[in-house]
């Protein structure tokens, strides 16, 4: 019986033989091995799996009819084309077509049209499995890619385990194609390639990918069989990350298959090479912009630091006596000082609208109060010309509403001060109603109407263009730069709002804008502010004044003098630090821009080195938007801009000076525990307490966060994450007045740890900080 076993066994075998051999005749695929058609990470397995079972179902539905001409799989046409026709017979081709280019040119040619129709093909063949197979995932949508890659016959896919499928610019594949088409139709030909040759390979599977991950990439052939490499290997990415992931390859695998600017890097068609192209053409626009904007900026700078101190003279010299010739002439340096300076900051408004760099707020405020000071504010100069001045509000407008007050008051002063400019005789009427209204919004129509001049028929529609004037002859005798109009049109845009212009020649102009606000649901108002407190300056005294401009340094010193404050002059950063390092004082006015050292290097080492705590605020001609944000976050307390009027620069100390008094009151110096200051978020945020509110929420709950990844660093003696929590809670603590309590424990333990150095140190220093903080997150359960 034993005997048969083997005649058996030969019998089995040879009818799995014959089955499979009768199933490729009928096309029916059903019966092929079961083999893995991919190699991939053990990660993505389960995926692969499912993908080869789809693509398998997919490819059994088989049919050929010589008869017509026809192949087909699943309702699909397809042709079968000689692999080597596909690459080394149409390079070939090419090259000779284009022998007069150069054989390297000539292979870029037939290399960026076969690259080109293979991506076409990766990403039709990707939407219509993608579609089939009902998936969404990423890396779903990859597998099966490779799989009806195999199918098809274009090569085996070995993905590598190096590679990071994800679907941003940090996406990068690295993979094998152990039987490319291409390569094999070199190698069996005998020919040996100068370049690598499986570009269809490298298309067909960056435009499936970049299907499959929604990002553009490309695939670079790394090494090639028919160049006589080892292995054709390849890695895809998006194309501006392409040379780093190459440059990262060769350096793991000590093998240099070619310098980095060697590789060919594949572009999709002429799309690529015009968004390459638009690319270029935005970084210059980008470095022209930067350099409009520095020279706007010095040029800023350049003219209001002389500007400021025409202007802060002339304030004290009007607090003189003078006769009556003298108070002319010097309320014709003031408007003439004035005007220019308005001009300045028109210019100045229209780099940051520009730039789109103009920021608005959002807080409560009363549409009636404003009206009422624009009122005030013009009444003058409309009685100086015996104009009537007249601002109505809608009665209905009782409520506060949520929006940018300064910008509303700034289209306002614009329009207002147009009209009293082009009236001579008459009025000038402003006037807001409810122009549509709801539950919780509001849209308010503003006008602005005067007996003025008016404008011709024919200048209207270019009446918001830049520097539009009527005529020369109104521009000599009125003045002005043309801007005013331009810059209100794209303020009000910028709050959401539409402005119209109507005018007749010899009888006036109404002026009319629309903007949207939201109902305010907190009566907290813009001239409720803390600007209102009496001006208290406690025991501040000693004031350091760090400004190279001799006129600046004079005037400064006059303003604070007369307040009783001792005044020390720095004419340059470097004279400042040399002061600090033998002297104190209780409060800093930085310049920005100064020879020798500027303000930032200067307070970079008051901080870091000097490991002083005392308030600095910034005094600077760099009005630009952007850099209040950038001296805070150099360690500075507080910005002025110049030129500054003495109450700004009075208020500002004030603050201060009650912001160390609360923290050296008694109250808080009896108790190891510091009290908490939200004046510096108050101040910042014009007191926006639905922001104040989210930033308490914040340090609420990643405050204790950040101490237990503080103390298991420092029991790890893990320096890197000990420098880094540090520094980002030397950072929050200052929005809640606990930098004076623990900022030195929290600088100190940044050095250390960058030195990594004395964890035992640290311990006893976070022991502290960490005692402040907790009792700070408690504390602020009562702000909230």
């Amino acid at each position: 019986m034993s005997s048969t076993l083997p005649d058996v066994t030969a019998l089995l075998q040879r009818i799995e033989t014959l089955e499979l051999e009768n199933a490729m005749l009928r096309r029916d695929l059903s019966l092929l091995p079961a083999k893995h058609s991919v190699t991939v990470p053990p990660a993505m397995q389960p995926l692969f799996d499912i993908a080869q079972q789809t693509v398998r179902e997919y490819f059994k539905d088989l049919r050929m009819d010589p008869s017509k001409g026809t192949i087909e799989i699943n309702d699909q046409r397809y042709v079968l084309v000689r692999a080597s026709a596909f690459s080394k017979g149409f390079l070939e081709t090419i090259q000779r077509l284009y022998a007069d280019k150069g054989e390297s040119e000539a292979f870029a040619i037939g290399r960026n049209f076969l690259f080109d129709y293979a991506h076409v093909i990766g990403l039709h063949d990707a939407r219509d499995f993608h579609a089939r197979m009902h998936v969404t995932d990423p890396i779903a949508k990859l597998s099966a890619g490779p799989v009806h890659f195999a199918y098809s016959g274009w090569a085996f896919v070995d993905i590598s385990a190096d590679s990071h499928p994800s679907p941003d610019e940090n996406f990068c594949l690295i993979y094998d194609h152990p039987y490319s088409f291409e390569a094999d139709s070199w190698t069996r030909a005998g020919v040996q390639s100068k370049e690598p040759v499986c570009i269809m390979n490298a298309g067909y599977s960056s435009g499936w990918c970049e299907e499959s991950f929604g990002i553009e990439l490309t695939a670079v052939e790394v090494s090639c069989r028919a160049k006589g490499d080892a292995r054709c290997t390849f890695i895809m990415s998006p194309p501006h990350k392409i040379h780093e992931h190459l440059e990262r390859f060769n350096a793991s695998h000590k093998k240099q298959y070619a310098s980095a600017g060697n590789y060919n890097i594949p572009t999709f068609f002429e799309r690529k090479q015009v968004e390459e192209e638009m690319e270029r053409s935005r970084v210059l626009a980008e470095e022209s912009a930067r350099a409009k904007a520095d020279f706007v900026a010095n040029m800023s700078h350049e003219l209001r630091t002389p500007l400021g101190a025409i202007l802060g003279f002339t304030d004290l010299l009007q607090k003189t006596t003078l006769d009556t010739v003298q108070q002319d002439y010097l309320e014709a340096i003031n408007t003439s000082g004035k005007t220019l300076l308005s001009i300045i900051n028109d210019i100045l408004d229209l780099s940051k609208l520009d730039a789109g760099k103009f920021l608005t707020e959002s807080i409560a405020f009363s549409v009636p109060e404003l009206m009422h000071s624009l009122q005030v504010m013009f009444a003058s100069k409309a009685s100086g010309k015996d104009l009537r001045l007249s601002c109505s509000v809608d009665m209905g407008i009782s409520f506060p509403v949520l929006g940018d007050p300064m910008r509303l008051t700034q289209i306002l002063v614009n329009l207002m001060g147009n009209a009293i400019k082009f009236t001579e005789a008459g009025g000038v009427y402003v006037n807001c109603i409810i122009q549509h209204e709801t539950e919780d919004a509001v849209e308010l129509c503003f006008s602005v109407r005067d007996t003025g001049i008016g404008i011709p028929a024919n200048k209207i529609d270019s009446i918001f263009e830049r520097f539009m004037q009527v005529d020369t002859h109104i521009t000599r005798k009125y003045g002005g730069t043309g801007l005013g109009l331009a810059i209100t049109k794209q303020l009000v845009e910028l709050l959401g709002g539409t402005i119209s212009i109507t005018s007749k020649e010899g009888s006036g102009t109404e002026c009319t804008f629309i903007i949207p606000y939201r109902k305010a649901q907190e009566q907290v108002l813009a001239s409720s502010r803390e600007s209102n407190v009496p001006r208290q300056f406690f025991s501040l005294r000693k004031i350091l004044v760090v400004e190279d401009n001799l006129m600046n340094q004079k005037l400064t010193s006059i303003i604070l003098q007369a307040q009783g404050f001792e005044v020390i002059v720095a004419r340059n950063g470097k004279k400042a630090i040399e002061y600090l390092q033998e002297h104190q004082a209780d409060l800093i006015l930085m310049d920005i821009q100064m020879p020798v050292m500027d303000g930032y290097k200067t307070t970079q080492l008051i901080r870091d080195e000097l490991h002083l705590a005392t308030p600095i605020i910034a005094m600077t001609a760099h009005a630009l938007s952007g850099e209040r944000e950038k001296c805070l976050q150099a360690g500075m307390n507080d910005y002025l801009a110049k030129p500054f009027k003495e109450h700004d620069l009075l208020d500002k100390i004030g603050h201060w000076a009650q912001v160390l008094h609360h923290q050296s009151s008694p109250a808080s110096s009896d108790s190891s525990i510091p009290r908490i200051d939200l004046s510096f978020l108050i101040q910042q945020t014009s007191n926006n307490r639905a922001f104040i509110n989210e930033m308490i929420a914040i340090f609420r709950k990643q405050n204790p966060r950040d101490l237990a990844r503080l103390k298991t660093a420092i029991g790890k003696a893990d320096f890197k994450t000990i420098y880094k929590t540090t520094h980002s809670l030397r950072n929050t603590i200052g929005f809640f007045g606990l930098t004076p309590a623990i900022g030195a424990e929290l600088l100190t333990m940044e050095k250390l740890a960058m030195a990594s150095e004395d964890a035992e140190r640290i311990m006893q220093l976070f022991e502290k900080v960490s005692l402040v903080c907790k009792q700070a997150v408690t504390d602020l359960k009562e702000f909230e």
